[in-house]
């Protein structure tokens, strides 16, 4: 038997970044075609280099950087150019 801590992590894990995650997901596919809001994707690796160094005091290497950058000029470049409007 798990301890009621363990139980209760597990319970926390399934309804806040579970949960919550798929509802805004939901929310934002209602608001834009999949094919344009799974490129945002790409940010998680950034947002989550970000948050270490903040909150963590985690320095990001160079290689670190440069990979972030690419990933963020990908989902610029998909976000501007990779759209065409129906005529």
């Amino acid at each position: 038997m798990a301890a009621p801590s363990a139980t209760l992590a597990v319970v926390y894990l399934g309804i806040f970044p579970g949960a919550i995650a798929y509802v805004l997901w939901n929310l934002a596919l209602s608001r834009m075609p999949a094919s344009l809001l799974s490129s945002f994707l790409y940010l998680s690796p950034v947002l989550a280099s970000f948050i270490a160094w903040v909150w963590l005091g985690e320095l990001p290497t160079p290689l670190t950087l440069v990979g972030g950058a690419i990933a963020i000029l990908g989902v610029i470049l998909v976000q501007t150019k990779g759209y065409r409007p129906a005529a």
